[in-house]
């Protein structure tokens, strides 16, 4: 391992650098915190690369999920919407080297991931020799959708008769948003995004046939040794400017219809965690709580355990797997439901970005706020949605989808 000494006030730069030297590379995964203390307060990393591809697995997931716990280096994984069982898209790799800050360090550590020791000492001389030149943003794509916004409220009034007939409580409903894009280089769509965003849960992914730009405020769950952390975003507004956004953060949280969709998720996600978990360490370590971001408001639960200590990653999966705040209650009957009712497959929508390290540990995002290009298609796209229950007002939900993917929209739109 090679680490290299930095101040604070050099962090941001050194950053774009490390962004620059690992686009060089076929297949890079990076994930930024983007310095924030709110909601993600548990943070281990503040900045973290998987750069190049040394082992990509293959098979179903539970197959990779196996063979990747067996292995003794870090893995990087983007993982689509479905049930794990029938999830065979999955991107699970080890890549050649990994790049880390952790949170309020002055270290950045680079780790060789398994290779040959020279190879290694020749990338890591390359970066500390590298320079690049900023690229200047010029890309346009002209975003349409399959559902106008007169359709969007006839589903959810459709939604809100089943729920009415007690066919589920609460669904996590999605729409997309496509344009034709050609584009060989989308760092600089992500950097824009990233600045406009800073979401604490950022990704830059990119394979040699998709790229994701991922701006997601949400966690999906965190292990670290024993102890097992969900935090399920449900419950959105606006973010007003200055002393507008604290009455903007009390009406959040003193909603009752907001805060009713997120205590159904956050049920959901207890009784998820119980079947893994020591009986009576299921605990809610914050309900509710209102935090802004940076366009948005949400509110964000804290659910925690301790697994049992059998439990692999595997065994997480199938247990939470695909996250409650995405699907809505109960899970597996709004799964089928969803099929009906989207006119269009989630893909890695809805699923998870994150890493498995070589103890164990591992962290993942929820992938939401995200665009995704597909270079054989030449299209990019992007969804967004909103918990529906029964008190929901159809062109409320439509507005809180626009807001949402409003920065996601602005990259491509700068007049």
């Amino acid at each position: 391992m090679k680490t290299i000494d930095f101040n604070l006030e050099e962090l941001e730069a050194l950053k774009t650098r490390l962004y620059h030297f690992a686009n060089q590379f076929e297949v890079c995964h990076i994930y930024d915190s983007n310095q924030n203390e709110s909601a993600c307060a548990d943070d281990v990393y503040e900045f973290l690369i998987g750069l190049g591809s040394k082992r990509k697995y293959n098979g179903s997931l539970s197959q990779q999920l196996i063979e990747a716990e067996q292995s003794s280096f870090w893995k990087f994984l983007a993982i689509p919407y479905a049930q794990v069982e029938d999830i065979d898209n999955a991107l699970v790799f080890e890549p050649l080297m990994v790049f880390s800050i952790l949170k309020n360090s002055k270290t950045l550590s680079i780790i060789n991931n398994g290779v040959n020791e020279q190879d290694f000492n020749n990338w890591v001389s390359g970066f500390e020799t590298y320079s690049y030149e900023q690229i200047v943003l010029n890309l346009t794509a002209e975003f349409q959708t399959k559902t106008s916004k007169d359709q969007y409220v006839k589903q959810i009034e459709q939604i809100r008769t089943d729920i009415y007939n007690g066919v589920f409580y609460e669904m996590n409903y999605c729409i997309e948003f496509k344009a034709e894009l050609k584009a060989d280089n989308l760092l600089p769509c992500f950097m824009e995004l990233n600045h406009l965003t800073q979401a604490p849960f950022a990704a830059y992914v990119k394979h040699p046939k998709m790229t994701m730009l991922c701006s997601s405020p949400e966690r999906f769950i965190k292990r670290e040794g024993q102890h097992l952390l969900s935090q399920p975003i449900k419950g959105t507004n606006k973010r007003l400017i200055g002393d507008e956004n604290t009455q903007q953060l009390n009406a959040l949280s003193s909603s009752v219809k907001e805060r009713a969709e997120n205590v159904m998720i956050v049920d959901l996600v207890r009784n998820d965690m119980a079947k893994i978990s020591k009986p009576g360490t299921v605990k809610v370590k914050e309900l509710c709580g209102a935090y802004a971001y940076k366009s948005v408001n949400h509110l964000v639960s804290t659910i925690e355990s301790e697994l049992n200590e059998s439990i692999s990653s595997l065994n997480a999966f199938e247990a939470l797997f695909p996250m409650g705040s995405m699907t809505g209650a109960p899970k597996l009957e709004v799964m089928k439901h969803i099929l009906e009712y989207e006119s269009q497959a989630r893909g890695f929508y809805s699923g998870c970005i994150g890493y498995l390290e070589p103890n164990g540990n591992f962290d993942f995002n929820v992938c939401i706020r995200t665009l995704i290009h597909t270079s054989e298609s030449n299209e990019i796209s992007y969804k967004v949605g909103s918990a529906i229950t029964y008190d929901s007002c159809p062109e409320q939900e439509y507005e809180e989808c626009m807001i949402k993917g409003s920065r996601m929209l602005s990259v491509f739109n700068k007049d």
